[in-house]
């Protein structure tokens, strides 16, 4: 909007050096309304236009001090006064001296003598126009304003337009790769869990792994807590150095296997080179779940790279769902391992009903035949057709003993099965007491001297009279020596030999049963301890039995808290009874 044109007041300052000139000019311009300020000397002049600078100046070009054209020049030359109109009122009234006061910088020229509505036109004309500059450098000023509102807004615009297009990328960036994230997790996952083969998971793991990464390998550990070792078992590799087998002792490096039994990742870059693979970066992730540290998986690249966090998260991911497919797979052979031992026990329980069966048949088939032999020679000896008395108590006699042997079987195999059954529901705790080995195992190996003989096997005793008296349970020990010698002259060809020694240190006594003639096998000596387990075709006497004697063994030894065990040598068998020597006031 323009500025109006009615009722234009102003400051004006007036410079000439007749005070009458001045007085006049002073009285015309105050009747218009103006306000005026006057001084009779350029400098001051100058310095009043500084001080305050007024709206117009009323110069006269000839001044005693400097001139009208030099004080305009020096007003001019000033930023601060440059844009002040310059009026000047002369008498002289050449051309050339009009020309001069423009090109100084002058707005206007009024000639001496002036007449009053000159001046108040020619002051307004110049107010007019000063307003109308400043109005228009306002709207210049406001115009550029805005125009730099705008060129910001542009600008801000700009601004927030590439940074939407950055965060439009980043995310889309982000959504690709956490689809890629999403559907190598998934990949992977679909692969581990597909199979129940320990090996086959952790194969997989490192495969897909060091191919979605793009490492230059990555290998996993399965950890045995209880010996603190960590092996590798699965490696997948550019390099030609594999770590397959590797066995690392976990308290040797506690700033790496620390974290990862807390079920927290590791990522470092080796300070010191690696002899195969040169610098390297490493990132190891723990295999846990909620019962604990099964393993770990590591990953290896060069040392100019850095695992970003969507690595950790897939391998964390992959970690996790390894550490389900691997209890899945423990079960799944645990479960496998019960099916074997069921179906084991199952034919154990077959064998031992067929051998019962067998044992108790034969015995009562034997009484059950003498029985009625017996009856039908006190038959006949009462119709009188036995030949002699003699021959008949013979006859008896040998009935009888057959008779005895067989109700002895039955007896062996019933106390066998309740003494066993009894060891197991623990119903009779053992009774320490004070025993004399040199006298209670000559004791105990007496009654067997004259069954050895009749096999035509060779017994010796070796038990020294300064052995150290025992502290434990008579009966169950008895039972254990028993059980050994009725072990070894059963299964012991004729012409060889059965000893039972005895052995002590400061801690312990040993008693050894040996007998030669007979190995067991390798394979069988970690079974024969075993309910119903017999060694197949190893009975040169046909004695038969139930495979329940050394069950029974091993039962009362742990019972008492001994040891037994047995070894093999070349066509001989040991077994070993391992007492500790107890404290007879701590027992």
């Amino acid at each position: 909007m323009a500025p109006q044109t009615t009722d234009i007041r102003g400051n004006i300052l007036l410079v000439d050096d007749n005070p009458t000139n001045l007085q006049l000019l002073s009285d015309i311009l105050k009747l218009a309304g103006h306000q005026v300020r006057r001084t009779v000397s350029s400098k001051l002049a100058i310095q009043a236009v500084q001080t305050q600078p007024p709206d117009i100046i009323l110069l006269d070009v000839d001044m005693p001090d400097m001139d009208g054209y030099h004080v305009c020049q020096i007003l001019k030359a000033d930023p601060a006064t440059r844009s002040i109109p310059v009026v000047f009122i002369s008498a002289l009234n050449q051309p050339a001296d009009k020309v001069r006061a423009f090109e100084v910088g002058g707005s206007d020229y009024i000639m001496k003598p002036f007449h009053a509505t000159e001046v108040i036109a020619r002051v307004r004309n110049q107010l007019l126009l000063q307003s109308q500059q400043r109005h228009l450098i306002d709207q210049n000023n406001l115009l550029q304003h805005e125009i730099n509102l705008r060129h910001q807004a542009e600008s801000q615009l700009q601004r927030l337009n590439m940074g939407l297009e950055r965060q439009v990328k980043a995310r889309t960036a982000e959504l690709q790769l956490a689809f890629e994230f999403e559907a190598t997790l998934k990949r992977i996952t679909d692969q581990v869990r597909d199979t129940l083969d320990e090996d086959k998971i952790l194969e997989t793991a490192v495969r897909e792994l060091a191919l979605a990464i793009g490492v230059n390998g990555c290998n996993a550990s399965l950890y045995n807590l209880e010996k603190g070792t960590a092996t590798v078992f699965q490696e997948y590799t550019t390099l030609p150095q594999s770590y397959i087998g590797r066995v690392l002792r976990l308290q040797e490096f506690p700033e790496l296997y620390g974290p990862l039994l807390n079920g927290q990742p590791v990522q470092f870059c080796s300070l010191l080179e690696n002899p195969d693979r040169g610098p390297v970066v490493m990132l190891a992730c723990p295999i846990f779940d909620n019962r604990g540290v099964i393993g770990d998986l590591w990953l290896n690249n060069h040392s100019y790279y850095a695992f970003h966090e969507q690595d950790i998260r897939l391998v964390q991911q992959v970690a996790n769902q390894c550490a389900i497919a691997l209890r899945q797979a423990h079960l799944y052979k645990a479960s496998q391992t019960q099916i074997v031992e069921l179906e084991r026990l199952n034919r154990l329980k077959d064998d031992f009903l067929s051998t019962v069966s067998h044992e108790l048949r034969t015995p009562m088939s034997n009484i059950k035949a003498l029985s009625q032999v017996l009856d039908d020679m006190l038959h006949r000896q009462l119709l009188g057709k036995e030949r002699s008395s003699e021959e008949m108590a013979h006859k008896l006699a040998r009935y009888l003993s057959v008779l005895k042997d067989e109700c002895d079987r039955e007896i062996k195999l019933i106390n066998d099965l309740l003494y066993l059954s009894g060891v197991d529901a623990d119903v009779t705790p053992p009774s320490f007491i004070g025993v004399a080995p040199n006298a209670w195992i000559p004791y105990v190996v007496e009654p067997f001297k004259e069954r050895i003989q009749a096999q035509q096997q060779t017994l010796v005793l070796d038990v020294p009279n300064d052995l150290p008296k025992l502290q434990t349970d008579l009966k169950y020990m008895e039972r254990i020596l028993s059980e050994l010698l009725h072990n070894a002259y059963k299964y012991t060809p004729p012409q060889e030999t059965i000893s039972v020694s005895a052995t002590a240190t400061d801690h312990q006594l040993s008693i050894h049963v040996m007998n030669s003639g007979i190995e067991i096998p390798n394979g069988e000596r970690d079974r024969i301890f075993e309910k119903f387990y017999r060694i197949p075709s190893n009975d040169p006497w046909k004695h038969g039995g139930t495979g329940l004697g050394l069950a029974l063994v091993k039962k009362l030894a742990n019972h008492l808290g001994v040891e037994i065990s047995v070894a093999g040598r070349p066509n001989q068998t040991i077994f070993t009874v391992d007492i500790p020597l107890l404290d007879p006031i701590a027992v």
